[in-house]
């Protein structure tokens, strides 16, 4: 019913890694937004974001989403599930990350990860001997060498990717559509930004209809005026164009 993630970073970025990265929503919250997705087993329909700054006041003169370093975000899902997002620069405690499923019948929650399991309990205070981890090659250790291990795997078993590029892509659209609403102060629809990334205007969709810079799913499909929901191509589809595409690439 419910889905809750958090990402909140030890310390807030240099103003030249901020300038020019496309705001907290594209260079940050879009893991998040994805993390909602694989958990929802669902594609989205509409988002809601907002953002505000609260920590580094430098970044107040850049533009859009760029000058936020506090944001948060609220996904609908079909079948009436919501999933919350927020995320932040800074956290003086360390990454705080952490994810949460609320259903029917139970929830599901993760913590974040700690240099060791150690705990004190003591008359005044109990609780974790360490903070959490404070650099991101020792949060995400283990999730670099999953990951690395399955692309590798799949070089040389020859298959699908557990992540393709339209997994990227919608992940891309999500973040896009979250920074429109914060500048806009609405619910933004995904198809809406679909529309924006193929389309040089409305009237010219034609022109970019043809390229493969995009996957097929994410195509204009017919009348600019059918593009009311996202279109995702079934997973054998997925994995045949993504291999073709790959073995191109190498010159397999």
């Amino acid at each position: 019913m419910q889905i809750k993630t958090c990402s909140r970073d030890p310390s807030p970025p240099p103003y030249e890694y901020v300038k020019g990265g496309g705001g907290i929503f594209n260079d940050m919250a879009v893991h998040d937004l994805d993390m909602t997705r694989f958990l929802a087993g669902e594609d989205p329909i509409e988002i809601l974001a907002v953002g505000s700054c609260h920590i580094d006041k430098s970044i107040e003169d850049l533009p859009g989403s760029e000058a936020f370093d506090t944001a948060s975000c609220i996904v609908r899902y079909p079948n009436g599930v919501n999933a919350m997002v927020d995320v932040c620069r800074q956290s003086s405690y360390g990454y705080d990350q952490r994810a949460e499923v609320l259903g029917t019948k139970g929830m599901i929650a993760t913590d974040n990860v700690y240099p060791n399991t150690a705990k004190i309990y003591k008359n005044d205070f109990t609780g974790n001997a360490d903070m959490p981890y404070d650099f991101f090659l020792s949060r995400y250790f283990e999730a670099y060498v999953t990951e690395t291990q399955a692309f590798c795997r799949s070089l040389v078993e020859d298959t699908p990717v557990p992540c393709t590029g339209i997994d990227g892509l919608v992940a891309l659209t999500m973040s896009l559509a979250a920074d429109k609403s914060a500048a806009e102060g609405r619910w933004v629809k995904f198809s809406e930004i679909i529309q924006q990334v193929y389309c040089e205007s409305p009237t010219e969709c034609s022109l970019l209809a043809n390229s493969d810079v995009f996957p097929d799913g994410f195509k204009p499909v017919g009348d600019i005026k059918d593009l009311n929901k996202l279109v995702v191509p079934n997973k054998k589809e997925k994995e045949s164009s993504f291999m073709d595409k790959f073995k191109n690439m190498v010159g397999l």
